[in-house]
C-alpha cells in the first residue's frame, strides 16, 4: 500500500462513524482509488460489499451486483429490476452496519443519465433508516463532478464527504527510489510521473536506463502496453486520441498546432481534447496571472508524455524487440525531456511551506513569445515571485537573472505596489560571479538540486 496517510485517515474516519455515509472518491485511472478503498475496508470491522461496475449498462450491472451480494451472504441470487431492487434486497438482508463500494460508478453515469436520480431514490428511500453506507468511486473526473457532485445533480447535498485522489507529488514519489540520488529521482519522475501503478513497475536497485529498457521499451510489459490499453478501454476512436497525445508530446500545445500536426480541422478536435481532459490525461494550462486567458494543452502525466515522445514513434522497431537503439536515443534526449518536469518540480517546491517565499498560487507565465518557468503569487502580501529553471550541465551565470529582471515589467499583476522576488533553479549549480553578485540581495534566491532536496525533506 502506497503511503496515502491523509486520504486513508479521512476514509477510515468516515467509514467508522455510526451514522450513514455517502462518500465520493474520484481521480484518474491507476491513481490508487481501489487500493485505498479496499485497504480501508479491510481495516474496519464492518460488513462490506465491493463491486466493480462495467460498461454494459444499468440492468446487467444491477443484476451482477445483486448476485455478488447474494453470494456474499450465502443466498440464492434474487431477480432484480434495476439498482433500486438490488439495494432493496440488500437492505432487507442486513440488519446492522454495512458498507457498499461501487467502483467505476462513472461508467453507470456515462451509460445512463438517469443513474443519479436512481441513486437519489436509493439514498432517500431505500436506505433510509438503515445503516448501509455508500462509497462511489469514479475515474472520469468531470463525470463524477457533473453527475454526482454538482449543484444540478440529484445527489447534490446528500454526500457526507468527497476526495479527489491525485497522482503523487515528487516529494512522495521519491520514496519509491530512495537509493537514487536527487538528480536520478528527478529523471525517474520525468519518466514515470506520480501514478502509483507506474512507479511500482521499476526496480529500485536497477539503473534508470535499464528500467526503461526492461519495463517501458520491451513488448509485453505493462508499461509498454498501458497507454494504448488505457485509451482503447476508455475512448472510442483511440487512433485519433493517440495522434493528439503524440502531437502534444512533440511540442504542439495550441489547438491550431495540434490540428495541423494530425491533419484535422481545429474545430473538429475540441471534443477529443475535452474527453482527454475528463480523464485527467490532458490539462488546459493558462498563465498563472490570467486564469481566464488563452490556454495551451499539455499532457498531465509525465509517463504518457514520455511514452508518446519516445515509444509511440518507435513502435515498429520495438515490436521487433530492438530496444537498444531506442534506449540510446533516450539517453541522449533525456535531459531535454527532464527539463520540463524539472520546471514542474520547482513549482511544487515553491508551493511547499518550506520555501522561503510564501505563495498561494504557483504556475507558469507567458505573453507574446516571452515565458517564465515559475511564477508565484501572494495576494495577501502583494508578492510576486519570478523564477527560471535550468536542467543543463553548465552552472547558471548572471545572464539568466538579467533576462528575468528585464521581463519583470511585462508581468502585469498588482503592478502598482508589489514586492518582486527572484528564484533561480539549477541542476549544475551557479557560477562564482552570480553568487558574488547576489550575496547581499535578499530578493534573489539560488537553488541547486541539493537545496531542493532539503526543501522536500523538510518536515
Amino acid at each position: 500500500m502506497i503511503d496515502r496517510g491523509a486520504e486513508l485517515d479521512w476514509l477510515r474516519s468516515h467509514l467508522a462513524r455510526d451514522d450513514r455515509q455517502l462518500l465520493v472518491l474520484y481521480g484518474r485511472r491507476r491513481v490508487g482509488k481501489t487500493t485505498l478503498v479496499t485497504t480501508a475496508l479491510d481495516a474496519i470491522d464492518t460488513k462490506s460489499v465491493y463491486y466493480l461496475c462495467d460498461q454494459r449498462g444499468t440492468a446487467p450491472n444491477a443484476e451482477q451486483f445483486a448476485a455478488q451480494c447474494a453470494d456474499q451472504f450465502d443466498d440464492v441470487t434474487p431477480a432484480v429490476d434495476g439498482f433500486v431492487d438490488a439495494f432493496r434486497y440488500l437492505s432487507n438482508r442486513v440488519d446492522d452496519a454495512c458498507i457498499v463500494a461501487l467502483d467505476e460508478f462513472s461508467y453507470l453515469v456515462a451509460e445512463d443519465e438517469s443513474i443519479p436520480s436512481v441513486f437519489q431514490t436509493i439514498v432517500d428511500d431505500v436506505l433510509d433508516g438503515t445503516e448501509i453506507s455508500l462509497v462511489l468511486l469514479g475515474s472520469s473526473i468531470s463525470m463524477m463532478e457533473e453527475g454526482v457532485l454538482s449543484y444540478e445533480s440529484p445527489l447534490y447535498g446528500r454526500r457526507t464527504g468527497q476526495w479527489e485522489l491525485t497522482p503523487l507529488s515528487f516529494a512522495d514519489a521519491r520514496a519509491f527510489f530512495g537509493d537514487y540520488d536527487i538528480e536520478t529521482q528527478i529523471e525517474t519522475y520525468s519518466v514515470l510521473g506520480g501514478v502509483p501503478a507506474y512507479l511500482e513497475q521499476f526496480e529500485p536497485d536497477a539503473s534508470l536506463l535499464s528500467n526503461i529498457e526492461s519495463h517501458v521499451l520491451s513488448k509485453g510489459e505493462f508499461l509498454y502496453e498501458e497507454p494504448e490499453f488505457l485509451l482503447r478501454q476508455e475512448l472510442r476512436e483511440p487512433a485519433t486520441y493517440m495522434a493528439i497525445l503524440e502531437a502534444i508530446a512533440g511540442g504542439s500545445t495550441r489547438v491550431t498546432e495540434i490540428a495541423t500536426e494530425i491533419g484535422k480541422d481545429a474545430s473538429s478536435i475540441s471534443r477529443y481534447l475535452k474527453n482527454l481532459s475528463k480523464l485527467a490525461l490532458v490539462i488546459r494550462e493558462t498563465p498563472v496571472t490570467d486564469p481566464d486567458g488563452r490556454g495551451v494543452y499539455r499532457i498531465a502525466d509525465d509517463f504518457l508524455r514520455f511514452w508518446f515522445r519516445y515509444v509511440a514513434p518507435n513502435r515498429g522497431v520495438l515490436e521487433q524487440g530492438r530496444t537498444a537503439p531506442v534506449r540510446r536515443s533516450i539517453e541522449e534526449a533525456l535531459p531535454t525531456h527532464t527539463s520540463q518536469t524539472f520546471e514542474s518540480i520547482c513549482q511544487q517546491a515553491v508551493a511547499t511551506s518550506a520555501f522561503p517565499v510564501a505563495c498561494d498560487r504557483v504556475g507558469r507565465w507567458w505573453y507574446d513569445g516571452a515565458e517564465i518557468d515559475v511564477v508565484g503569487l501572494n495576494s495577501q502580501t502583494d508578492t510576486l515571485l519570478l523564477g527560471e529553471c535550468k536542467w543543463t550541465n553548465d552552472p547558471v551565470g548572471t545572464g539568466l537573472l538579467t533576462d528575468l529582471e528585464a521581463l519583470t515589467p511585462e508581468v502585469r499583476w498588482h503592478t502598482g505596489d508589489r514586492t518582486v522576488e527572484y528564484a533561480l533553479f539549477s541542476r549544475s549549480g551557479f557560477t562564482d560571479e552570480i553568487k558574488a553578485q547576489t550575496a547581499d540581495r535578499s530578493d534573489v534566491h539560488l537553488f541547486s538540486v541539493r537545496d531542493l532536496e532539503a526543501i522536500f525533506d523538510a518536515p
